[in-house]
């Protein structure tokens, strides 16, 4: 006899969905932010390290700026030892507490270099610590990718789309709609919060980067409230 049709995978818990949603949103919102501050200011990226390797590469080709090849540089190499920075003090914090917990201290730590970073700006303005904003930012990213590398069941990471979206379509090909919706929120956060950070830019530094600092530190709340539920979300 056939054994019985499982039916999709189990989706994740409608409870906190909404909660895990706002939190995708909001970190991908941050990292579209000051991905918009940097390339507008500064003509690199800071989150999204692939196009800063396409940046690196235009300067290797052909004739740039210099203060655009050597913040390109620092951006993709700051992000790059900022990772495994990260990652190696999410680990030790996983061993002394739980992770939820360790979450909560690692954006917390992304939400103090943006904050640290919007003053350094408010005081010295931009492009006297231009070097210094596209490292702290680059920082805050790599701490922010290594915070979130699955959610919901899925590899999701918050600083760049490509991943979400696979992940989101072949989640919502499985049968798992709402996690298909929760990974989906990379993107939807990244677009409005490019355009936020756009559209800030207009007024003066570091209004955009301020408005970064509320997307990164409204995540690390919801994120707090959920570690107080005793819920994972992983």
């Amino acid at each position: 006899m056939a054994p019985a049709n499982p039916g999709p995978p189990q989706d994740f818990n409608r409870e906190y969905a909404t909660a895990t949603f706002a939190i995708v949103v909001l970190l991908s919102a941050t990292s579209g932010i000051v991905d918009a501050v940097a390339f507008e200011r500064f003509g690199v990226f800071v989150a999204n390290q692939t196009g800063n390797l396409v940046i690196v590469a235009l300067g290797l080709a052909k004739e740039q700026a210099l203060e655009t090849r050597v913040a390109s540089v620092i951006a993709l190499v700051t992000f790059t030892v900022g990772v495994f920075i990260a990652v190696k003090l999410r680990n030790l914090l996983r061993r002394r507490m739980t992770q939820p917990r360790a979450r909560v201290i690692m954006l917390a730590i992304e939400a103090v270099l943006i904050a640290i970073t919007g003053l350094l700006v408010l005081i010295w303005g931009e492009k006297q610590v231009a070097f210094a904003a596209v490292f702290l930012l680059s920082l805050s990213q790599a701490f922010q990718a290594a915070v979130i590398t699955r959610i919901v069941g899925l590899a999701v990471q918050t600083v760049v789309i490509n991943t979400a979206l696979v992940q989101s379509a072949e989640a919502w090909v499985g049968g798992r709609k709402r996690a298909s919706t929760i990974a989906f929120g990379t993107p939807i956060g990244y677009l409005i919060g490019a355009f936020v950070g756009a559209l800030l830019l207009r007024f003066p530094p570091p209004t955009a980067l301020w408005s970064a600092l509320l997307t990164a530190a409204a995540a690390t709340v919801i994120a707090h409230r959920i570690r107080l539920d005793g819920a994972k979300i992983d």
